[in-house]
């Protein structure tokens, strides 16, 4: 018996063992090229923050805080009252972030955002980002729109936010996350990057 293929012309007619071995080999290849974008994200970008047993801490969970204490003005701003975290909240719940193969509301991650009751984080959902590349995509575009927002309503918060977002930004591979304001991007070569690399070590394509 064979599995007919449709092609233009002629009509091709396969064994069904070779479809079958065609399609674990397929399944193998991008296996390998899971494990090599794995590997890649975990490889880069930690040279900043590094895991204390003694003290164990998730930076995001800072992330959450430092802009809680801006929100509550436990931290100064610089800045006239002008109801600028309003604003900010705004920004944040209405923006995009990198999500499960497309770009999702940020409210994904973000539990509460309001001048009375702070910046209130999903931090759980990215707990695996040093191996998991969507996740590190996500963190990453958390950073980006935090600046992004604090930039546009409050670009005097930019200074006491910026060691904070770097802290965190050190846990992320392949971030290029401005912590001064934002950019256009996720990575250097980025997920597509390494992606098109994997392909062309595993001769997928050619």
């Amino acid at each position: 018996k064979c599995r007919r293929l449709k092609a233009k012309p002629p009509t091709l007619c396969l064994p069904r063992d070779l479809v079958l071995f065609q399609g674990l080999a397929m399944a193998k290849q991008l296996c390998l090229i899971s494990a090599v974008l794995a590997t890649s994200a975990s490889a880069m970008g930690f040279a900043g923050w590094t895991y204390d047993p003694e003290h164990p801490v998730e930076p995001f969970d800072g992330v959450a805080k430092a802009v809680t204490d801006m929100l509550l003005h436990l931290t100064p701003v610089d800045r006239r009252e002008d109801g600028w975290q309003g604003g900010f909240c705004s920004c944040m719940e209405n923006g995009h972030i990198s999500s499960w193969y497309q770009y999702s509301s940020a409210m994904y991650l973000i539990d509460t955002c309001n001048p009375t009751a702070g910046f209130v984080m999903r931090t759980g959902h990215l707990q695996d980002r040093h191996t998991e590349p969507l996740q590190g995509m996500m963190a990453c575009d958390t950073l980006k729109l935090i600046s992004y927002c604090m930039s546009h309503h409050a670009q005097e918060a930019l200074p006491a936010w910026k060691p904070t977002c770097s802290n965190a930004h050190y846990t992320i591979g392949a971030c290029d996350v401005d912590c001064s304001g934002a950019v256009h991007r996720f990575g250097g070569l980025g997920l597509a990057g390494l992606l098109a690399g994997a392909l062309a070590v595993f001769g997928i394509g050619a």
